[in-house]
């Protein structure tokens, strides 16, 4: 049961003595947001905490090395993408759209700052759902193929262009957002680009502003609710949205008639389609899959990791006590 809950302080849950199930190990449970990567780590360290999820990369092997906490994983169901907004000029012109996917060195911020965790994204949706299309076009790390791609669009170099990324937030697919940014803005300037950072709060500002479409180019990304592709190309696609601009119709088309598809065979086909169709119009670059972590003590067991955090709490319970 909820017995207090405080925004931006956190909340707290009891066992409910009259639930008619298996009773809860745990007499409660109190939820802390602590939005600093150090500082989670620390909590754990200190005893602030006997476990958090969101573990930074680089602090692995700090918990994995102390002897008194453990590393639990949770499964790879996630995308991180530089999104395009397509209104916005000179992204409205598709040399231009695919001279950044060719200005970022994806391989690179993968192998920096995941720790081997994660996987370079090829689509919007995670390899393991169906739907997912092999044969998808693909945007490899290429200067000199960028800097040509705009000035075959009349563009002289560099080409000015406003980057945005978050802070004061850590996500499972992007744990460290300004050092992505700045790992992509190095490669984008060595492409023909000048790049001009821009930086907000996770919220409210910045999911606000680049879901009203002020952001030109932006650090975002997704976790999915549920084993479909609707919940990921679909929840970006199937209708008009500001953060991205106008897309090719056939997209929109296509993920609707997906939707409403009840043969599987035939759904499969479309879905491939789509991400075919989507990653030639280039809406934006999907940069990432990457397997979150979560750092516990030692001494709590019966923790399950979910691939969309829906991690029941009654079979938990703490070895030889609290």
């Amino acid at each position: 049961m909820i017995k207090s809950w405080k925004p931006t302080q956190g909340w707290q849950i009891v066992r409910n003595p009259s639930y008619w199930g298996k009773k809860t190990r745990l007499d409660r449970v109190i939820f802390r947001p602590i939005s600093n990567n150090t500082a989670r780590l620390q909590a754990l360290q200190t005893g602030e905490v006997q476990g958090y999820d969101l573990v930074a990369p680089q602090d692995i092997p700090t918990i994995q090395s102390s002897g008194k906490f453990k590393i639990l994983n949770r499964p790879a169901f996630n995308v991180a993408y530089v999104g395009f907004n397509t209104k916005i000029p000179p992204l409205d012109k598709l040399a231009v759209r695919q001279a950044v996917a060719y200005g970022l060195d994806r391989a690179a911020v993968v192998r920096s700052f995941y720790a081997g965790r994660g996987t370079v994204a090829k689509e919007f949706m995670p390899p393991q759902l169906f739907g997912y299309a092999k044969n998808v076009k693909t945007y490899p790390f290429d200067p000199s193929r960028a800097k040509s791609l705009l000035q075959s669009a009349g563009l002289s170099l560099p080409v000015k262009i406003d980057f945005w990324y978050p802070t004061s937030v850590s996500r499972p697919y992007m744990p460290d957002p300004k050092k992505n940014f700045e790992a992509f803005a190095a490669s984008l300037e060595q492409s023909g680009f000048n790049v001009v950072a821009h930086s907000a709060p996770w919220r409210p500002d910045y999911l606000s502003d680049v879901s009203r479409g002020k952001a030109q180019l932006y650090l975002l990304g997704w976790t999915g609710d549920f084993g479909d592709p609707d919940n990921f190309i679909g929840t970006f696609f199937r209708t008009p949205q500001d953060q991205w601009g106008p897309l090719d119709p056939k997209i929109y088309s296509i993920l609707n008639k997906a939707l409403g598809e009840t043969n599987l065979k035939k759904r499969i086909a479309l879905y491939q389609q789509a991400n075919r169709l989507i990653m030639n119009f280039l809406p934006g670059v999907p940069y990432v899959h990457t397997k979150p972590a979560l750092g516990f003590k030692n001494n709590v067991n019966g923790y399950a990791p979910s691939p969309v955090s829906l991690e029941p709490f009654a079979p938990v319970f703490f070895a030889g006590g609290k």
